[in-house]
């Protein structure tokens, strides 16, 4: 398994505010199932209000690059991750370009929840 940050400035981001227990999971799920992981983003200001910029920090950011198909990647969390059973439509990974490049956007809520199975 190779876990990789993208520079200083996105360690800084994983450094400076504690993560989401539920963020921390889902981290460690998706580096177990994927062998390679790259963090391009944590907690962002400059996204007040998202899950960015919440304390504890719910988003964080993955390199989609690295995968053969980064929609699969993203369908197969949201196959297995709950974000919020009381609003089914909503998901853990986004495969999307926000304007600086595509990126997976992984997120949790209070709520989220590994599917067993």
């Amino acid at each position: 398994m190779a876990i990789q940050v993208k520079n200083t400035a996105v360690l800084e981001s994983l450094m400076v505010h504690e993560a989401h227990p539920a963020l921390i999971k889902l981290l460690e799920w998706v580096c177990v199932r994927y062998s390679t992981v790259v963090l391009t983003g944590q907690y962002e200001r400059r996204h007040y209000p998202s899950v960015h910029s919440t304390i504890p920090v719910r988003g964080s950011d993955i390199r989609s690059r690295v995968y053969a198909d980064p929609q699969g990647v993203a369908d197969d969390i949201n196959r297995h991750w709950i974000y919020d059973p009381d609003r089914p439509e909503m998901r853990c990974a986004i495969y999307h370009d926000t304007g600086r490049g595509p990126h997976i956007h992984l997120q949790v809520h209070p709520r989220t929840v590994l599917e067993e199975g």
